[in-house]
């Protein structure tokens, strides 16, 4: 049942039941449910804030309009409890210092749709679980946030043609240097000095793509003790230790594996499918994707869908490190072996570096190699660089290979 957001009128019992220091928003979202805009709201104060899990709030393109110097457009998030869930639609914010809060608490929360305009910080995220994308951010705003801006993988068409890629956000005013097919601009756009970015800006406004499916892998509620693998966010209905893979989407009508034509070994459905070579897709196949923070899992589901949490992690056959020691632990734990160890001074601002180290296990009779790609940088565009250059590869490098990212995307420094 739809209840919908009056200006004229504020449910009491909402009111009431709100904590105190939620009594400054014009409407307090306190249970699960779809909630739709049946008119703009105009608000001296703050604006709507969601306290529930399982809310979808639909704008219907209306606005929310801030009247006075102060407040948020949109707040998600409680003081003390998870929720989770939550999707924001079809709403235009305009003329807030925050158009959008996002607490750190909140998991499994999608923006989409929706219009920015002259707002200080069009978003304010402290999530990491949350899909943004589609979204039409006017000039002159700031944004800082945990996670990039972009979709899950989407099957959609643009301009005529069938895709199956991640989607960012329109930006007005913003030309890319060089454009994709896929309908973005090649090359991550940076908002307020790298406080945020958006790795697959839109080259077009949102209405000229055209979804047609969502591409989020099968789950299955698991008990802890069995391991959790997460292939994407949005798979989940509760917590992420809950759950496990059972199958990885691919693209419709192909089949859920592919074989090396020379008689090589077959690659796995959850492979990126911006990896073109096969001999690194055969490796990817083969290997344990690791990663240590929200940051870093973004960027290594971009190698496949299921990775996997370094905390606690043993080795025991090949692996690709995604991030750094700061935050990844098993790269803590190799990053002085390898030729060039990563740092926050080395190899430095917006550089990365791919290298590729063999190690043998002599714990049991047979002795076992394991090939570790590490995959990072001194900062989030660094390890950018070093991931999507690594995707271009035709053969895994025989050395240290920098990667700097640049205006015009990931280039080698020689």
């Amino acid at each position: 049942m739809k209840r919908f957001l009056i200006l004229v009128i504020v449910a009491l019992s909402m009111l009431v039941s709100a904590d105190a220091r939620d009594i400054g928003y014009n409407m307090t979202i306190n249970e699960s449910g779809t909630y739709a805009l049946s008119e703009n709201m105009l608000v001296n104060y703050g604006g709507i804030r969601i306290n529930a899990s399982n809310v979808v709030l639909d704008g219907q393109n209306h606005q929310i309009i801030c009247n006075n110097s102060e407040g948020t457009g949109i707040y998600v998030g409680t003081y003390e409890d998870t929720i989770e869930n939550i999707t924001i639609k079809n709403v235009k914010i305009k003329n807030w210092p925050t158009g959008s809060y996002i607490r750190w608490n909140v998991k499994n929360i999608t923006v989409i749709n929706c219009e920015f305009e002259n707002n200080t910080y069009f978003l304010y995220s402290e999530a990491v679980e949350q899909y943004f994308y589609l979204n039409t951010i006017h000039e002159n705003q700031n944004a800082e946030t945990e996670a990039p801006l972009a979709s899950p993988k989407l099957v959609y068409t643009y301009s005529g043609n069938e895709y199956t890629y991640r989607l960012g956000n329109y930006y007005e005013g913003y030309t890319g240097a060089e454009n994709e097919d896929e309908g973005v601009f090649k090359g991550a756009y940076e908002i307020d000095d790298g406080s945020a970015y958006d790795p697959y800006p839109l080259i077009k406004t949102p209405e000229n793509y055209k979804i047609i499916e969502t591409l989020y892998p099968e789950v299955e509620s698991e008990y802890e003790e069995d391991g959790a693998l997460i292939g994407d966010i949005f798979a989940l209905d509760s917590k992420s230790k809950n759950y496990v893979i059972t199958d990885a989407p691919v693209t419709p009508n192909t089949p859920s594996s592919t074989s090396n034509g020379g008689g090589g070994r077959s690659y796995d459905s959850d492979i990126s499918d911006e990896i073109e070579s096969k001999v690194i897709k055969n490796f990817v196949s083969s290997a344990t994707v690791l990663f240590g923070n929200g940051i870093d899992e973004q960027y290594a589901i971009q190698l496949r869908e299921r990775v996997t949490d370094a905390n606690g992690f043993t080795i025991s056959g090949n692996a690709v490190i995604v991030g750094g020691p700061k935050a990844n632990p098993f790269a803590r734990e190799y990053n002085e072996q390898f030729e060039m160890p990563i740092s926050n001074d080395n190899p430095g601002e917006n550089r990365g570096i791919i290298q590729v180290m063999t190690v043998q296990d002599n714990s049991g009779t047979i002795i076992r190699s394991y090939t570790i790609v590490y995959i990072a940088g001194s900062d989030r565009l660094g390890t950018q660089a070093a991931l999507e250059y690594f995707k271009t590869l035709d053969e895994l490098p025989e050395g240290p290979l920098m990667v700097e990212w640049t205006e015009n995307g990931p280039v080698v420094v020689e």
